[in-house]
């Protein structure tokens, strides 16, 4: 069975990449990804991990607004958060028993990941 690697590098560009041989060594061909916006790690990382814009997926910034409350919160945590199927759940529909680990990607609490970090 193929392995998949997934890394999230923010700001990463081809030109930054020439100067990190063992990251650049990782990939024969990098794959460049445009981004959504809001242009911030939340948003950029659900649409990643869902393939759909923030308007789909619900995730439009990185704080969440409490009317109650007055104020924002940041950086909520749970994968519950985060409408739609995720592509490791993709994954396992084809390959039933495909094991998965998150390793410091946001809103990992909750997620039907096998290994979270």
């Amino acid at each position: 069975m193929s392995r998949i690697l997934v890394l999230d590098v923010v700001g990463l560009t081809p030109r930054l990449l020439e100067h990190m041989p063992n990251l650049k060594a990782l990939a024969a061909t990098p794959a460049e990804l445009g981004t959504v916006l809001p242009a911030v790690t939340c948003s950029a990382q659900s649409t990643f991990l869902t393939g759909l814009p923030p308007a789909e997926h619900g995730i439009v910034g990185n704080g969440w607004y409490f009317r109650d409350l007055g104020e924002v919160l940041l950086w909520r945590q749970h994968n519950k958060l985060v409408q739609g199927e995720k592509v490791w759940e993709t994954i396992r529909r084809h390959r039933p028993g495909y094991t998965v680990a998150n390793v410091c990607w946001w809103y990992a609490m909750g997620s039907t990941t096998d290994t979270t970090i």
